[in-house]
């Protein structure tokens, strides 16, 4: 028997308020980042105000404004002079996606391995490359798509949306492998833990609690190393390819030429 929805259905269902646990942990997670930069914007305001900031930054403040001006230092070095205004989008892209690889350690779902949210990160991407390259390119952006030759069109319409693919592929990839590992192991500890136990200790009711022996050390090292490690390599590795792709749409800016023309010989001094 196959159940449809009627068109009566899909409006009800327009509202209803229940949310998928990924995306409850991402609203979480989004929830926490505007919370802390009300919080630091405000404390940044109070302290523009009283002309605190000449005195020497202390405590969290400090830690944000070095985390802030090191940023800054990355992207002038990734992309290169003149790109500093794009710092507060990698500031965001850095919290929230390094948040998003580590959030499974809280015990609630993971965000990363919910492939909407890599998805929605590399389209994001995608739509910052084009308006930089429409933004220095005009109307020569269009003359890519035909390049070398009129006949690499359809060839080259298909490969300006892999920067989509490959990077939301990645990191949905290496985020759902260490989650599929994770539990393997899990389940494997448990097992064993169950076989070597349960002769043991007397089990109570249908609850086999004989099966966790095992599997805390082990499991609390693969998600540190998952979590943080691969987190971390994964977030630098989206915000360098995001960085270089966006920039390489600037072009390059050509310096005063080395070879000049002869210079005029100096006049003869009067006797």
């Amino acid at each position: 028997m196959i159940l449809t929805m009627t068109y009566k259905d899909r409006l009800a269902s327009m509202w209803s308020w229940d949310l998928d646990a990924s995306l409850f942990s991402s609203l979480i997670i989004i929830f926490l980042l505007i919370v802390v930069a009300i919080v630091v914007g405000v404390h940044a305001r109070i302290i523009y105000k009283k002309k605190k900031y000449l005195e020497r930054p202390k405590g969290a403040y400090m830690v944000i404004e070095l985390a802030v001006e090191k940023l800054g230092e990355w992207v002038e070095g990734m992309m290169g002079p003149g790109w500093d205004k794009m710092t507060g989008y990698f500031l965001a892209l850095v919290s929230y996606l390094f948040l998003g690889f580590i959030w499974g350690i809280t015990g609630m779902p993971s965000v990363i391995d919910w492939l909407a949210a890599p998805l929605c990160l590399s389209i994001i991407m995608f739509i910052l490359i084009q308006f930089f390259a429409v933004k220095y390119n005009h109307w020569h952006y269009f003359h890519r798509f035909i390049e070398p030759i009129s006949v690499f069109l359809p060839i080259n319409l298909i490969t300006m949306w892999t920067p989509i693919i490959s990077t939301a592929v990645r990191m949905f990839g290496n985020c759902l492998s260490g989650t599929i590992i994770i539990g393997l192991v899990q389940w494997a500890l448990g097992k064993a833990s169950m076989a070597i136990f349960s002769s043991v200790v007397p089990l109570t009711g249908t609850y086999m609690w004989t099966s966790i022996f095992l599997a805390p050390i082990p499991m609390g090292i693969l998600n540190l190393y998952f979590s943080l490690f691969t987190g971390f390599v994964q977030t630098l590795v989206f915000m360098s390819l995001t960085a270089l792709w966006i920039a390489q749409e600037k072009p390059v800016e050509e310096g005063p030429s080395l070879v000049e023309g002869p210079s005029p010989r100096p006049a003869l001094a009067k006797e």
